[in-house]
Parts: C-alpha cells; structure tokens; sequence
C-alpha cells in the first residue's frame, strides 16, 4: 500500500508557462463543454479533431451567461490524460465562497490539472443587477490569491474539528487570467491586469480581439508598468460582415476597416476562403509584435478552426 501512495492517481500536467518558454509560437484552441443532457461523444470529436489538426494545447471554458453547461473538469482531465497535451481548465468563481473554491481547487490538484485560467464568470444573460455569492468574491484576482495561496501551502483556517496537518501539501497551479485590450477606460484597463498579475497571474489570454494594433497598444502599456507575463491573443475566423459586425457588439471589440471592409457580404461557401486568409494575415500582424501564440475561440466553427490550424501548422 505505501509504494502505491507515493504515486499519484493522474498525471501531472505540463504548466504551460513551460510551454510557452519552449515554443517560438504556439497554436492552441478553446472549447466549450456541451449543455447539460447533450452527448459528450461530440466534444471529444471535437477535441480530437482540434489536435490531429495541430493544437498544441487547448483550453475548457466554464458555462458562460449563467448556462447549464458542467463537465469542464472532466474533459479538462481527458485532454490531458487520454489525448496527452496540456489543458487550460477555466475556473470561475462566481457562485462560490472561499471554501468551495479551495475544495473545488482541490479536485484540479488531484487530477493533475496544473493550468487555470482563474475568472470572476459571467452573471446570467439579462441579469443587469449582480451580487457575489454572501462571503464570495466580486473580482478575480481574490481568486487568484487565493489560488497563490494554496500553492505556497495556505490553506483556509479550519473551524473546530481537528487541526490542518503540520506540513501541508503544496499545490501548483500555473495561473492564468483574461485581459481586455479594448476596455473603454485606458488606466482601468491596465490596472485590472495589473492587480491580477500582483495577485499572482502568471499569464493571460485576450477576449475575442481582430485589432492588432490594440493588442500592440496593450503589450506596450504592459512594458510601461512593467508587467512582464506572456499574453495569448484569443481570436477566430470571420466569415461574413454581419458576423464580424454581431461579434463586434457582442463583446464590445474593434474591427479595424480594412479588415471589415475584405470580408464578404454574406456568408456562403466561398466566403470561409477569404476568412480564413485574413485570418492569417491577422496572425502574422500578432506574431510580428512579439505574441507568444494564437489562440482560436472555436465556438460552434470547428471545421473552421481545423482549417485554420493545418494552414498554420503547415507553415500555409
């Protein structure tokens, strides 16, 4: 019993702040875990799909808008155990008080799950007025701390009961956080990474972004105070006007003109052809700027995104 307790019961994911420092430019990919009740074969489909077309690694996002969507921790663990590349699993705090983060932290430790991408989470779709959960957290880099806590050994003090052990098991999480480039307000947009990267963030990922001269802006106000983590630029193919216009307003993002303006009218079959090359324009802007990767936001397009990742992996 004793030789099978010194093992651990999964493998112990790759951080990917290694990643990152051993790659010139990574490719990588987001999903989302299906809604409640649908069949978990199409993800894994899907996962599968992503890194035979070249993920390097890839990211499970938490249920946006307050949707029923659980299952990130599960197929978190399978991209790193069974398809054996590093996962991104998001974790939101926003329904949770600091015991059920430290205990649901806790389940990523044993699994093996080392990279978190640690974020406040969306209140439900239509829902103007929102309230932490009564002794939870209102901003993520409480998340993040307390997160860098547990990986320093500090636990949340124990009420009655027997006392913590002595010499406390360590986790090590590699932890991560969003950035907006396109906040509205210049200082509130630095000093939110800001705060987040004192808190101990280690990287960070973009909202959906098609403005490379934002993310320059961005990285270059980063070097200005001295914030010195890896970003990820997170994007996707456009295929239309109307859907860069629709995406645009839903996450209050730029799109320069000149990209706009070479998209097609309408989406057809010819239409993903042009999407898909200034797609790749967009990325070698990014890479020219000195980001560490592209990260595509699969959404619903994974044929797309496959598209995208061969054109990338092959050198196009």
């Amino acid at each position: 019993m004793s030789s099978l307790l010194a093992h651990r019961a999964f493998r112990t994911d790759q951080k990917l702040t290694q990643v990152l420092a051993q790659q010139k430019f990574t490719f990588s990919a987001e999903v989302i875990p299906p809604r409640n009740g649908n069949d978990q074969g199409k993800v894994l489909t899907q996962i599968e799909s992503l890194i035979q077309a070249g993920a390097q690694f890839l990211a499970v996002t938490k249920g946006a808008g307050g949707s029923l969507r659980g299952g990130s921790l599960p197929i978190a663990q399978v991209i790193k155990e069974r398809f054996g590349i590093p996962c991104i699993a998001h974790f939101t705090c926003r329904d949770l008080n600091p015991s059920e983060v430290e205990n649901n932290l806790m389940d990523h430790h044993y699994f093996g799950i080392r990279n978190i991408l640690a974020l406040r989470g969306d209140p439900p779709d239509n829902h103007t007025q929102w309230h932490a959960k009564e002794g939870g957290y209102n901003y993520a880099y409480q998340l993040i701390e307390q997160i860098r806590k547990l990986n320093s050994g500090i636990y949340l003090p124990r009420v009655g009961g027997p006392p913590i052990a002595e010499e406390r098991e360590k986790t090590d999480f590699c932890i991560g956080a969003a950035t907006y480039p396109e906040h509205p307000d210049s200082e509130e947009r630095m000093r939110f990474f800001e705060i987040k990267v004192q808190a101990g963030a280690e990287f960070g990922i973009t909202d959906m972004l098609f403005n490379a001269d934002a993310y320059a802006r961005f990285m270059e106000a980063c070097q200005q105070r001295n914030i010195q983590v890896p970003v990820l630029p997170g994007t996707r193919i456009l295929r239309s006007k109307p859907q860069a216009l629709k995406l645009a307003t839903k996450f209050k993002v730029s799109i320069p003109s000149s990209y706009l303006n070479q998209l097609p009218e309408k989406d057809s079959p010819d239409s993903f052809q042009r999407g898909l090359e200034l797609f790749l324009g967009l990325t070698d802007r990014l890479k020219s700027l000195g980001a560490p990767g592209i990260h595509l936001y699969v959404i619903s397009d994974t044929d797309g995104a496959c598209s995208a990742l061969k054109s990338l992996t092959n050198g196009r």
